[in-house]
């Protein structure tokens, strides 16, 4: 049994794109990846002894940490920065790879003022006295941000943290080298890359000091990623400052984590996806995943000054990685790039799935819903949290099977439109594309959210099969089928037809959802099928069935506008669900529920009791916790 710890990447928080590769043994395997908290010793002999391998990686191999609390990464936890009421923030920072810089005409100098945060009060910045003439001369023609009167220095903390208040002070041996004015500006971003750092605007100010101490106290407090201190000189005496300090108390507001891009060894079937962790009353903690075809998930492009067109960035017929491109384009000026930033990266839609939708964070072990088999996926978690409140991940788990069963596993159903509470004969069609090698499966899971009566026929490659056996879930949510034989290789692109009777019981619409399996591999993920044309003589490449108007109480039910793109552009921002209730004498029950494609809910828009009559609600495109939903 072969495991492994990815161990932790040195240096500065990685913002390019890093590909972890894994390694399995040869042939058919189900893999769990666990990111965070190691395995138990028991936990692995378990693994071990079902022969399930596993992978440990550490939460520090990442593409993003924004806001994140360091120190609890380097014991295995995820969680969002939180620093006690009486912690200075600014102490710390250059262990998060902040900085600080203190402004030189044009220039920004990021080694002088490091001895601000060094704790040390003996240490610091002086300005030399200015000649009387010189200084009220300036006062008279250059009163501004740029001229003699004013010093200019940057703060970037290394995350997002929320601000209470600032201090400052000269040393102890020149205490009249105190500040006399001083402006505090605020940014939401730090600038880790240039010499450029543009002015921040103006959050506080104190415009009289003639104490060695400011504190400046942030009204309301506010979250922030960098603090500017900018310096006025009112007298032409010398200034010095030794400590900068800053203080906010609680979680921070927002912190978010990308993994690595993770690659197997082959394409993979996704199985479950299970975390620990913990989330406050008032906090919220999601995760999600996206699943790709090849190792980069963003399109990089460049602006052609000859062509006058943008095209993909590439070197030597292949894409860029984020590193190769902000090593070559970066250094390029804003006036050779796309004229907007965000066209700069794009994501690559064609080769990568969009991010999931949250899973619920109290239900760990789902099916991961991101598309499979593919061989590179990727997980994102956010939290948002209030000053008291907030959240940790110990650990995600990914469940995998690399390879999959069979290579590829299409299928679609007919009819594709029936009658609600009518029962309906339907007929699964099933294409998989079987390699030499391939496990292959000798049985298949059909799911659906009202139930199947009964599996009347089998067929394979047009063949009845007399020799089937087939048995209700215990839920009644669904029936397995199990095969008479399993599929070989001659098998490959034989339609496998399932014939069953089920009752569709919502108004709009049920999805049949299958999964194949090897009875003789238990632990192995079963694999799902996917919408396709598994049957050229029919046209739906569909796996999910709408429903006609049979004795309903509601009709005409409609959304609009399509398509529905809730971005805050004002345009199409909300859906506007309609429906028309019938035939009752008295107030009856409704609800109206937004729910995803794998049936969960995403959020209730009303509940309450209606007349007969029409009517007409909204929906702003947020799930429950008033989170936008991915697309």
């Amino acid at each position: 049994m072969e495991n492994r710890r990815v161990t932790r990447l040195s240096g500065l928080l990685l913002l390019c794109s890093i590909i972890v590769s894994f390694t399995v043994r040869d042939g058919l395997c189900a893999v769990v990846y666990r990111i965070g908290t190691p395995f138990s010793e028991a936990a692995k002999d378990s693994l071990q002894s079902l022969g399930i391998e596993y992978l440990e990686i550490d939460w520090s191999v990442s593409q993003l940490q924004d806001a994140l609390e360091p120190d609890s990464l380097e014991v295995g936890v995820l969680q969002p920065n939180f620093f006690a009421a009486d912690e200075d923030i600014a102490a710390t920072l250059l262990r998060r790879y902040g900085w600080v810089g203190v402004k030189n005409f044009a220039n920004i100098d990021r080694k002088r003022g490091q001895v601000l945060v060094d704790q040390d009060p003996n240490t610091g910045l002086v300005w030399e006295a200015i000649a009387p003439e010189t200084f009220y001369t300036d006062a008279i023609q250059n009163d501004d941000m740029h001229g003699t009167l004013w010093q200019q220095l940057t703060f970037d903390l290394g995350g997002r943290f929320l601000i209470k208040e600032v201090r400052m002070r000269p040393s102890p041996e020149n205490p009249k080298h105190f500040l006399e004015r001083v402006l505090i500006g605020v940014s939401d971003r730090g600038f880790h890359a240039g010499n450029y750092v543009p002015d921040f605007p103006v959050y506080a100010e104190m415009s009289e000091n003639d104490e060695p101490e400011i504190r400046i106290m942030l009204d309301p407090p506010v979250t922030t990623e960098a603090v500017q201190l900018r310096i006025n000189r009112k007298t032409p005496k010398e200034i010095g400052i030794a400590d900068f300090e800053v203080y906010g108390g609680g979680f921070v507001s927002k912190a978010s984590y990308e993994s690595d891009v993770f690659e197997l060894p082959d394409i993979a079937a996704w199985g479950e996806i299970s975390w620990s962790g913990r989330r406050d009353p008032e906090a919220r903690v999601e995760i999600r995943t996206r699943s790709g075809m090849d190792p980069q998930p963003e399109i990089y492009w460049e602006y052609r000054e000859e062509q006058q067109d943008i095209v993909k960035y590439l070197q030597g017929g292949r894409d860029l990685s984020m590193t190769e491109y902000k090593t070559q384009y970066g250094r390029f000026t804003d006036v050779q790039k796309p004229e907007y930033q965000e066209d700069w990266v794009t994501s690559d839609v064609e080769n990568w799935s969009f991010w999931s939708g949250s899973y619920e964070f109290e239900n760990p072990g789902v099916g991961i819903v991101s598309p499979s088999p593919r061989q590179f996926i990727q997980i994102r978690a956010d939290f948002a949290s209030t000053s008291d409140d907030g959240g940790k991940i110990d650990y995600i788990e990914l469940k995998a099977s690399v390879p999959p069963m069979v290579r590829r596993l299409i299928g679609e159903i007919s009819p594709t439109e029936t009658r609600v509470g009518e029962p309906t004969q339907f007929t699964y069609f099933i294409l998989p594309t079987i390699r030499s090698g391939d496990l292959s499966f000798d049985a298949i899971e059909i799911a659906t959210p009202s139930g199947v009566v009964s599996v009347d026929s089998l067929r394979i490659g047009g063949i009845d099969q007399r020799n089937f056996s087939w048995q209700a879930d215990a839920d009644g949510r669904g029936v397995e089928i199990m095969l008479p034989r399993t599929l070989e290789t001659t098998d490959s692109g034989a339609l496998v037809e399932v014939v069953f009777t089920a009752l569709v019981l919502r108004e709009v619409g049920t999805r049949f959802s299958a999964k194949v399996f090897n009875t003789q591999s238990p632990h192995e993920v079963r694999q799902r099928l996917h919408p396709g044309n598994a049957n050229s003589d029919i046209e739906s490449d569909r796996i999910s069935v709408t429903t006609t108007l049979s004795n309903s109480l509601l009709f005409a039910a409609g959304i609009s506008p399509n398509p529905f793109t809730p971005n805050g552009d004002g345009i199409n921002d909300a859906a506007h669900i309609s429906y028309k209730l019938l035939r009752v004498t008295t107030a009856v029950p409704v609800s109206v529920e937004i729910f995803d494609l794998s049936g969960r809910l995403v959020k209730q828009i009303y509940a309450g009791e209606d007349l007969i009559g029409e009517y007409a609600h909204t929906w702003d495109g947020t799930d429950h916790s008033n989170s936008r939903v991915a697309p």
